[in-house]
């Protein structure tokens, strides 16, 4: 008999913790930021951009990768002073750049774009053997997706986009760079040809982060 008569009251409550639920929104957590492309660095908010467009059988391609892209990641992107962009010109002289980038682009698929790259230019003299799928063993990829990826037509097409860009800006050698402060007008772009030493680049880029009157 208690139990019968508590049955009215437990319902009210219960329904009464429901509607109180009801009407306070849900608390969700902040959704987290979607992560760069595959050929991006740094913070999107940095102040400068560097955009590099590159030939991974150019000799200076791989100079500039292994000799001063190192120091320029740490003194600048990697402190949040540079986003870094890096687009595909594949010289039509150069008989392996293409497939060596879309082997790069098939890496950046599995998130190691930039560790493959830099796999290319060490082993830039073995390009002509294709390589591709050994770098990509060494680095732990999935061979089958890896393979796959580089049967697909997507990653050509993206490097002639690349190529087109690069075509509009009036670039036609690698390694070329344009520099400007992030979001202002192609007008103000400074443009560094060649694998030129670091020095070169912390000049430009120091002026870049100057503050303007």
């Amino acid at each position: 008999m208690t139990l019968l008569r508590s049955f009215p009251s437990l319902v009210a409550l219960a329904v009464a913790l429901v509607a109180a639920c009801a009407s306070e929104p849900a608390s969700q957590p902040p959704l987290p930021a979607p992560p760069p492309p595959f050929n991006e660095l740094g913070r999107a908010d940095a102040p400068v951009t560097i955009v590099e467009f590159s030939d991974l059988q150019c000799h200076f391609c791989a100079r500039y990768a292994i000799q001063t892209f190192p120091q320029l990641r740490r003194d600048y992107i990697d402190t949040g002073k540079v986003r870094y962009v890096v687009h595909d010109l594949p010289l039509a002289y150069h008989a392996n750049a293409l497939p060596a980038a879309i082997a790069a682009r098939c890496a950046g698929e599995q998130g190691r774009y930039w560790e493959y790259r830099e796999a290319l230019f060490r082993e830039q003299h073995r390009l002509a053997q294709e390589p591709y799928g050994e770098l990509a063993a060494g680095l732990g990829l999935d061979a089958e997706r890896f393979a796959s990826c580089r049967n697909d037509p997507r990653p050509a097409a993206g490097i002639r986009a690349d190529v087109n860009l690069a075509a509009s800006r009036g670039i036609d050698s690698t390694p070329s760079f344009v520099l400007n402060r992030s979001g202002a007008d192609r007008d103000s772009d400074t443009i560094i040809e060649g694998a030129k030493p670091h020095a070169v680049f912390k000049s430009r880029i120091d002026a870049l982060l100057a503050p303007t009157n």
